[in-house]
């Protein structure tokens, strides 16, 4: 290809569903490599399913690729030279080039039924051969067409393919070899005036200049009839890039239950965008250097679809399931359910840590809000991106947060005024053993000393376990309760810093109180 030659890619989602992750990282790589190649990134709607099109859909989409920072160039809400970009605003123009085809003799009308077809579909079964169209039509007389036609009998178009082998280049996935034969005449417009997915699709990427069609391995089958159809319209091939197939924890191919799950879905369990793109992108794809932790700008610099690998790449979100399908989350619309399956050492967890402790904390602090809103433990007056309590809060905390639905009970605990024990455990932990020695050695020496830093405290606690003969577990375990009213949280020395020394007092004396613990004066 010429490399002087603008790069246009594009993402042709249709508007049945939700944008889940396969389409999502379409989308991305294409967007990204026209990024780096300093070219145009285009979208277009292909909503010629009209059954089971919808606008909500269309709106969901145009939702999730705002959310991920998917900017196009032209498309709808933005315009462009080559619109319409929705396919069913364009049936116009997918006429015109039937029209020419119809008249060139390299398209025909198919009168046959579809019990015919399912007919033909049958006996090939029975034989034990591929089904291909025998071409029943393909040679009729321009009289018995109309004659046809004037009866008013329904018809669909059909492709007249040539035998020929097709070999194609392709970036990702290297030289694939078809017969076309074994393809047969396929259809081009359906019966009921529509476009099939293989004509459209050829007919607007010609007319958008689409210079690399990047898309799933999925999408290879149909490259050798759009092949055809370029040809037979007499346009330039583009270039295809074929990305990997994805696969789950188990080395199949992502369930249509795990790999449908939405991509806002992730967004509403706390993860940010610019960790779900850097995920995303290396679905398939690797750095120059080998880095994985890599800022939007950086993707949009560096990417580059010849980097791609044709092997599977691995979603390793959700857990790998420990049986049958039984055993994989079956409702993916419910977000409990989502965070239940979620695998907690995933790539997306270790990536998103590494964004929450690395990105600006404005924009952590921004993204935050809808997960603190609604809290009512939190006081309304915190609840500001540029309230310093809670920067300074969130500060402390994010090093601990895998994403942003963990931070809400980390920023509660600052404010809670009325400290009880929350479970059994914790309160174990309080009366059994050595609890109560640790406590009380904990609670005098805080009296008597000043301690302001995480290593204050740090020294502070070493010296009770050095008097109480305590370590590990059985020191640290008493505090937390007496400290917190439970047996898991943040890190002690992190919080009792913010908490500060007088309100930690009056923690201890509140539990000691509870469980019957004398504490020294």
């Amino acid at each position: 290809m010429n490399q002087t030659k603008e790069v246009r890619t594009r993402f042709a989602p249709s508007p049945t569903g939700f944008l889940h992750v396969g389409g999502a990282r379409t989308a991305l790589f294409n967007y990204l490599y026209a990024r780096s190649q300093g070219g145009k990134f285009i979208l277009r709607i292909e909503d010629t399913d009209q059954n089971r099109s919808t606008e909500d859909s269309f709106k969901i989409i145009l939702e999730s690729l705002q959310w991920l920072g998917i900017q196009w160039d032209e498309g709808p809400g933005v315009g462009g030279d080559h619109g319409p970009y929705i396919q069913s605003e364009r049936l116009g123009i997918y006429k015109e080039y039937t029209d020419k085809l119809l008249k060139e003799k390299k398209a025909y009308r198919c009168f046959c039924t579809q019990e015919e077809l399912e007919a033909k579909k049958k006996q090939a079964e029975a034989m034990g051969v591929p089904y291909v169209y025998d071409g029943l039509h393909a040679n009729m007389s321009d009289e018995e067409v109309d004659a046809k036609l004037k009866a008013g009998i329904p018809y669909s178009i059909r492709f007249k393919t040539p035998s020929k082998t097709l070999i194609i280049d392709d970036i990702i996935q290297g030289k694939v070899k078809f017969e076309t034969k074994l393809i047969g005449d396929f259809i081009i417009v359906k019966s009921d005036g529509f476009p099939s997915y293989n004509y459209a699709v050829v007919v607007d990427d010609a007319l958008m200049k689409i210079s690399h069609v990047i898309r799933g391995v999925g999408h290879l089958s149909n490259t050798p009839r759009q092949i055809l159809l370029y040809e037979a319209l007499g346009y330039e091939v583009p270039e295809f890039a074929h990305a990997s197939e994805i696969v789950g924890m188990d080395g199949k191919k992502l369930s249509k239950r795990a790999g449908a799950t939405s991509i806002l879905a992730f967004r509403d369990l706390g993860y940010l965008p610019e960790t779900f793109r850097n995920y995303m992108a290396l679905l398939g794809w690797t750095s120059p250097d080998g880095r994985e932790f890599l800022t939007s700008g950086e993707l949009e610099t560096i990417f580059d679809v010849h980097r791609c690998s044709k092997s599977p790449s691995t979603f390793d979100v959700f857990k790998k399931p420990k049986g049958g399908d039984e055993e994989v989350v079956t409702n993916f619309s419910d977000l409990a359910q989502i965070a239940e399956a979620m695998n907690p050492k995933s790539k997306l967890n270790w990536l998103s840590n590494r964004t929450i402790r690395d990105l600006n904390i404005s924009k952590v602090l921004e993204a935050l809000f809808p997960f603190i809103r609604d809290r009512k433990d939190i006081p309304e007056e915190v609840k500001n991106p540029s309230n310093t309590t809670l920067t300074s809060i969130v500060e402390s905390v994010r090093v601990y947060l895998d994403n942003l639905t963990q931070a809400p009970d980390y920023i509660a605990e600052f404010f809670v005024t009325d400290l009880r024990i929350q479970s059994e455990e914790a309160a174990g932990f309080l009366k059994e053993g050595d609890g109560p020695k640790v406590v009380g050695e904990f609670y005098g020496m805080l009296k008597k000393e000043a301690p302001k830093t995480d290593e204050d405290y740090k020294n502070l606690m070493s010296k009770v376990g050095e008097i109480s003969g305590q370590k590990g577990k059985t020191l640290y375990m008493p505090i937390r309760a007496a400290t917190t009213g439970k047996s898991a949280g943040l890190e002690l020395p992190i919080l009792f810093p913010l908490l500060g020394k007088e309100k930690l007092l009056q923690r201890i004396e509140k539990t000691a109180a509870e469980v019957g613990i004398s504490l020294s004066s």
